[in-house]
């Protein structure tokens, strides 16, 4: 009886670990923003801002940051400032597009298919996602989609699946 309920418990893991893959159509992959490449000490959270954008444009991390900290000092916010990071996006090119919706409700960033490159914001953090892949340190594929940002000049797409 004991074993029953082992392989019970066993199978229902199993197909709670089959279904939940099966439905997470974006994937995860770690990426630090090329942090590691400028600095050699680690660092764990509040620098979202700097990772995301770094990965989407591609340049240092180093980079972002001065670019960031010289719109700081500029404009007197701190570069997690939502509408400072964004007048920053919107400088490199960038478009704000609305929440994707799904039946009128946000979805899950893991339902979220997206083909190209976008720096989205989930409640209150910002990630990468390149053709169906988030870029970050954590995987936060189950917090809900809100506002993104595409680079105007590239072919991109979406779907709520």
């Amino acid at each position: 009886m004991l074993f029953e309920i082992v392989n019970k418990n066993v199978f229902k893991l199993v197909v709670t670990f089959f279904i939940k893959e099966i439905t997470m159509n974006t994937k995860y992959k770690y990426h630090d923003g090329y942090r590691s490449k400028d600095y050699t000490r680690s660092r764990k959270g509040a620098d979202c801002v700097v990772r995301s954008i770094s990965i989407i444009l591609n340049q240092s991390y180093k980079t972002t940051l001065k670019d960031l900290c010289d719109y700081s000092v500029k404009y007197g916010a701190i570069p997690n400032d939502e509408w400072l990071y964004e007048k920053y996006l919107l400088s490199k090119g960038f478009e704000k597009h609305k929440p994707p919706r799904k039946n009128g409700k946000k979805i899950q960033l893991l339902k979220f298919e997206f083909r190209g490159r976008c720096v989205l914001l989930t409640r209150n953090h910002l990630t990468a996602v390149i053709d169906d892949t988030v870029y970050d340190t954590w995987d936060c594929r189950q917090s809900n989609c809100n506002s993104f940002y595409i680079l105007t000049s590239e072919n991109w797409s979406y779907s709520t699946n």
